[in-house]
């Protein structure tokens, strides 16, 4: 009886210290920054395309066995939206199957997927582009991995650059060109979803363990300018120096033609500090569809007085300036050069939260119209400027923020000014909470 008790006292503590030993993988897993795509139970975050019965799930795996097909995730991690990266997964093949891991991708009903670059998992398939290929763009002809044994494909995606491992084995190292040629523009870095290939009905894969690791990236801002004058090299030092924002300038020669084509949009911010007044539909839309997928704008300063026939552009910025007077009210004013002092008018905001009230010399404006759902951060008393200096306002799924302030280089200058269009920028991109 003893040794009957014994020997269960030891199978016991072996079966907790392989829970312990697992609980601890799972939760340094998560300490790392690692979150489950997958729980091994159902597909609820995924979306198959055309033949749905290609995948199921099995014994905590996601079976890939039928006719052509893709799985996307359209779960809640990252709103299924991923620029910089990790994804790890462990993968089985059968003999003779060829499938793939598509990242920067969206979900496409039928066909193999025009956005997004595939990583390919081919052991013995007859296509030679072996597992471990940036399929098309740097291919691998020999496989580290064998059929019928787990094997871990590992995707690294920092700015331009792409790195892939199998078992822990660079099998590319591969940075992007600025110059991708147009006609290739479904190949690119940009940002999307992931998605596993079923590849043809001989074609049996095995995925588990999914788990992807959210990168940081800089803020890519474009800041459009164009329609009125100002100081421009003391301008653009107000996006210098910072580890985590890069810019880009748009002239804008024809009022708005940065929407034209919205296909390679490759920004994470748009900072508006133009004035140029005509749109058209197509462009009116492309701008609202960047909004709609969660493009963050900062409007600066004269940019209140873009786009004058397009009423629907003051609901989107928050504020209006009257170049003209309406039938409902006169025009607005402005005055340079006047000393303003600053009140932070709501201190519990990302973007003003832990400023402290500071003076300004700068232009006022004054009768302009406002949004009555802005919620209002900066606020000044200045007889010749209107009462609202910056505020912020949801369009879509995108942060808008929107600033009256920053006329010319006295304003730029302001240490003051300049730590609130940096922390604007981070908060529209979704980096500040």
């Amino acid at each position: 009886m003893a040794k009957k008790l014994s020997l269960a006292l030891l199978i016991w503590c072996v079966l907790l210290s392989s829970c312990q030993l697992a609980l601890g993988k799972e939760a340094s897993g998560k300490k790392e920054g690692w979150i489950s795509l997958f729980d091994g139970k159902t597909l609820n975050n995924w979306k198959a395309s055309e033949n749905k019965d290609t995948f199921s799930v099995r014994d905590g795996m996601i079976v890939v066995d039928g006719p052509r097909s893709h799985l996307f995730y359209v779960g809640p991690v990252g709103n299924a939206n991923f620029k910089n990266f990790e994804l790890k997964a462990d993968v089985m093949t059968k003999p003779g199957a060829n499938s793939g891991i598509y990242f920067h991708t969206e979900y496409q009903e039928r066909g193999w997927p025009n956005k997004g670059y595939e990583v390919q998992v081919n052991n013995t398939h007859s296509d030679w582009r072996k597992t471990g290929s940036l399929y098309g763009i740097k291919d691998v002809r020999g496989s580290s991995a064998k059929d019928n044994q787990w094997f871990t494909e590992h995707i690294i995606v920092q700015d331009k650059r792409i790195i892939i491992k199998v078992n822990g084995q660079t099998t590319v190292d591969y940075t992007e060109p600025e110059d991708v040629a147009r006609s290739d523009r479904g190949r690119k870095i940009s940002s999307g979803t992931f998605a596993l290939q079923g590849h043809d009905p001989k074609s049996v894969i095995y995925y588990k363990n999914i788990m992807v690791k959210p990168l940081p990236s800089k803020i890519r801002i474009a800041v459009v300018t164009g329609g009125h004058g100002f100081e421009h090299d003391p301008f653009f030092t107000l996006f210098k120096g910072y580890d985590d924002i890069e810019y880009v300038e748009v002239q804008l020669k024809d009022h708005s033609e940065i929407f034209e084509d919205i296909s390679d949009w490759d920004y994470d911010v748009i900072v508006m500090y133009s004035m140029t007044q005509n749109i058209s539909k197509k462009r009116k839309d492309n701008f609202k569809k960047l909004l709609d997928r969660g493009i963050g704008l900062v409007a600066l300063h004269h940019n209140m007085g873009s786009f004058q026939n397009w009423p629907e552009f003051k609901k989107i910025i928050g504020g209006k300036y009257y170049l003209k007077p309406t039938e409902e009210r006169r025009g607005s004013t402005y005055k340079h050069d006047i000393d303003m002092s600053i009140r932070i008018a709501d201190t519990s905001h990302p973007i003003t939260r832990g400023m402290k009230d500071f003076k300004i010399h700068d232009e006022g404006y004054k009768y302009c119209g406002f949004e009555k759902d802005n919620r209002v951060l900066l606020t000044t008393n200045h007889p010749d400027s209107d009462k609202s200096l910056s505020w912020v306002r949801r369009f879509g799924k995108a942060r808008v923020c929107g600033i009256m302030l920053g006329h010319d280089a006295s304003a730029y200058a302001n240490p003051n000014f300049r730590q609130l269009i940096a922390r604007s920028i981070r908060w529209c991109a979704g980096r500040l909470d």
